[in-house]
């Protein structure tokens, strides 16, 4: 198995976005169309904690290496900025 190749053999980089992600994209771009910074703020909260999920799931099952180094790599960004 290779790092960007499932135990398939089947390339893994680019996949059909799954939930977490669609939702991480369509909240951060509600985020800057939001006329008052309250629901901007909100909204971009709803995109960290999609982005979030979706780390997680990556490391948890990611189907490749790259999978999985994608989202540690998020989820240790994602942790840094809360901080």
């Amino acid at each position: 198995m290779g790092f960007f190749t499932d135990s398939l053999g089947r390339q893994t980089v680019a996949q059909k976005p799954n939930a977490p992600i669609l939702g991480w994209a369509l909240f951060g771009a509600a985020s800057f169309m939001a006329l008052e910074e309250r629901n901007r703020e909100r909204l971009r909260l709803a995109s960290s904690v999609c982005l979030g999920v979706w780390a997680a799931l990556e490391v948890i099952s990611g189907q490749s290496g790259f999978r999985r180094s994608s989202g540690a790599l998020t989820l240790s960004w994602l942790l840094r900025k809360v901080r």
